[in-house]
């Protein structure tokens, strides 16, 4: 009689897991999707793996494939200082954040690295819009 008992136990534990299973399967993707962006960072330009951004969670995998120490840093929207650790030549680092829609600057913040063309605005609804680096620093001054 235990052995019936035991046996019905363990298929009543086995269908409530199971239908507990579907019940998390079934949740709409979107709700907990997350987006993997790379972000390729070199000596000094950012490549980002994605030009078309929507509102949603994404994960920056930033790669540090320069030959100075870089960073990635997200401002806009409900996000004020999301940034990664100081990564040397070689690291990566993830960095996950939220975007609203809106206007959005990714950019390495290492001293003077975003004024030398590390910096790229997005606008979440819209396209990337790397920030020209075409900048001489030839340095003669014209005098």
């Amino acid at each position: 009689m235990h052995a019936i008992r035991n046996v019905a136990s363990i298929s009543l534990v086995a269908l409530a897991a199971t239908a507990g299973a579907a019940v998390v399967s079934a949740a709409p993707a979107s709700a907990s999707s997350v987006t993997t962006v790379k972000a390729v960072e070199t000596d000094f330009h950012i490549a980002l793996s994605k030009s078309a951004f929507k509102p949603g969670k994404y994960t920056f995998v930033a790669m540090n494939k320069g030959q100075t120490t870089h960073a990635l840093m997200v401002t806009g929207p409900g996000i004020a200082m999301a940034t990664t650790k100081n990564l040397s030549p070689g690291q990566s680092a993830k960095l996950t954040v939220t975007f609203k829609k809106g206007a959005y600057d990714i950019f390495c913040p290492i001293p003077g690295h975003k004024g030398l063309g590390m910096n790229v605005n997005i606008t979440v609804g819209g396209t990337a819009k790397s920030t020209s680096s075409a900048k001489s620093s030839s340095g003669g001054g014209g005098y």
